[in-house]
């Protein structure tokens, strides 16, 4: 599930330990084309400590989908254990696995195995990419707020770069117009700061300060919206969700969206000129021009079981759900923008991300 996990290593390990690649990296034939070339991806974690992540494949005529596509392709081997997100690059595919610690590296085209880095990883959680390097959240040991840090890493060779420590709980990241942003979350606590960080340096440039747990971001290229669900009804003092605006010219808010009392919102998409959200059960959407949150869900599933993974893509809703206990295999349910649904098929364990490759 996506919950903190702990993990044993210490920065300070990190810090001084030889930056002498653990990656097995010595050839890495790619291919121009392969089964998986376009489509859509979607990361299935799998459970806690149990090595089970896998990875699905549906095409692009929503008709045919591959479950468990790194084991088909890699001798029935598992990516990890905890599939936390996946990003892409070029010719590669990268997966973050969480407990482990590592980032798989694999032929988008084909899902062949090509390298596993190690160096410089502790709690990772997102990546994305920005001059030909590869940024990397973590969140170190979950009970120390001050190990938190980015690790870059060089795409040619995959040798860590640098280690840039950051405010306590970096999460999303997003790379936008050659600056990379990332949303605290929190970690183990709670943060409400986006970091926004110069690649050609390696350095932070400056914090901006948004809602309350910060869990996702999209940017059109001229502004970023945040969405923060706010602090839950367990912490000391409850606080609503938000979408923050960001003029990125100037990096500054330039509109903040507050919700309701006791709504806290996830998964924040844009798909051409509107943002879409989910709370509990619903997805919602509004115009990028738009000042309040909708009075009413577009569409509303219901006990389909946890909406794990969401994103929208050419009108089209993609969901994925966990079961109620988080185990046995999940669904993917793809509705249009009038809530019909055009297809439901099985998934791994707990999906948690939907990919497009194009």
């Amino acid at each position: 599930m996506k919950i903190r996990f702990f993990m044993t290593t210490v920065l300070s390990a990190l810090l001084f330990a030889s930056c002498e690649s653990d990656n097995d990296i010595d050839e890495i034939p790619l291919e121009e084309s392969g089964s998986y070339s376009e489509g859509i991806f979607i990361l299935n974690e799998g459970n806690f400590g149990s090595g089970n992540s896998s990875v699905s494949f549906l095409d692009t005529d929503l008709q045919s989908m591959t479950n468990n596509i790194y084991a088909e392709e890699n001798e029935g081997g598992s990516p990890g254990d905890t599939g936390q997100n996946m990003g892409f690059y070029e010719d590669y595919a990268f997966i973050v696995m969480n407990v482990s610690g590592k980032i798989q590296v694999v032929d988008r085209h084909t899902f062949n195995h090509l390298a596993t880095i190690e160096n410089g990883l502790h709690n990772p959680r997102f990546l994305d990419f920005s001059n030909g390097k590869a940024f990397v959240t973590n969140w170190g040991d979950g009970m120390d707020p001050d190990d938190d840090f980015v690790a870059v890493y060089e795409l040619e060779n995959f040798e860590l770069e640098e280690i840039i420590l950051v405010e306590e709980g970096p999460e999303r990241i997003l790379t936008v117009n050659n600056k990379v942003y990332v949303a605290h979350k929190g970690g183990f606590g709670f943060n409400n700061k986006i970091s926004v960080l110069d690649p050609n340096i390696n350095q932070i440039k400056m914090i901006i300060e948004v809602g309350d747990v910060p869990n996702s971001m999209v940017s059109d290229g001229n502004s970023l919206w945040v969405l923060s669900s706010g602090l839950p009804s367990y912490a000391e003092k409850e606080t609503t969700g938000k979408i923050t605006k960001i003029d990125l010219t100037t990096q500054e808010v330039v509109q903040d969206i507050v919700f309701n009392e006791h709504e806290h919102p996830k998964n924040l998409s844009l798909d051409d000129q509107r943002l879409y959200y989910t709370l509990d059960d619903g997805v919602y959407v509004l115009g990028k021009g738009e000042g309040e949150v909708p009075d009413s869900a577009l569409t509303q599933f219901n006990n389909e079981g946890v909406l794990y993974g969401f994103r929208v893509v050419k009108e089209k809703i993609f969901a994925a759900f966990a079961n109620y206990d988080f185990t046995g295999d999940g669904k993917l349910i793809i509705q249009d923008q009038s809530g019909n649904k055009i297809k439901e098929l099985s998934t791994g364990i707990n999906p948690n991300g939907i990919y497009i490759a194009e």
